[in-house]
């Protein structure tokens, strides 16, 4: 499968002037997303970027969409919904495209851009960042409409508030132990 995020821009370096507009389409080759929301490996995605020319570098935007799926993080449902993933990326024709006034500071922690490589930029990593930062790490179908399938019968007599407080998330079990013991004055000490 050929990657669809590796663009040819040899063309465009050549060129002087104007901006060009890209469109495109093709198979991602990685998960873009989360595990409870992404775009899938082996789904369509469609390129649309206007790439600019900018003496040594090359400046990519514009958006990568494709059908997302979903998976509730309340009722554990699945569906899919249209996800569309910024780009807005500068790669550089040459290492040093960015040099700083203190070439004695070589700070660790500032990243370079990305290069144009055999006349091509790999916009793989910028769109995985992007997807991985903004995709919802707890999707619910309230969030697109929708309203959560539920197969737990609602309990005789208590309503759903209150069936909602009477539950204990396995992770406090352990202190609601520790809170029942000091209210009946048992603080563990021995006398």
């Amino acid at each position: 499968m050929s990657n669809p995020f590796i663009l040819d821009v040899q063309d465009i370096l050549g060129q002087q002037g104007g901006p060009e507009h890209v469109h495109t389409t093709g198979e991602t080759p990685h998960n873009l997303g989360g595990e409870m929301f992404g775009i899938a490996p082996g789904t369509s995605v469609d390129i649309d970027l206007i790439l600019t020319n900018l003496g040594e570098a090359i400046m990519a935007q514009g958006t990568v969409s494709g059908q997302a799926s979903v998976e509730c993080g309340r009722c554990l449902r699945r569906f899919t919904t249209d996800l569309s993933i910024k780009v807005d990326q500068v790669f550089g024709t040459s290492a040093d495209f960015i040099t700083t006034e203190d070439e004695d500071s070589d700070e660790e922690g500032d990243e370079l851009p990305p290069l144009v490589e055999d006349d091509r930029i790999d916009l793989t990593q910028t769109v995985l960042n992007e997807a991985g930062l903004n995709a919802p790490f707890n999707p619910v179908c309230a969030d697109y409409g929708l309203e959560c399938e539920t197969n737990v019968p609602e309990p005789d007599g208590i309503s759903e508030e209150e069936a909602e407080e009477e539950k204990v998330d396995p992770r406090w079990a352990g202190l609601s132990a520790i809170k029942s013991r000091l209210a009946g004055g048992d603080d563990g000490s021995q006398a």
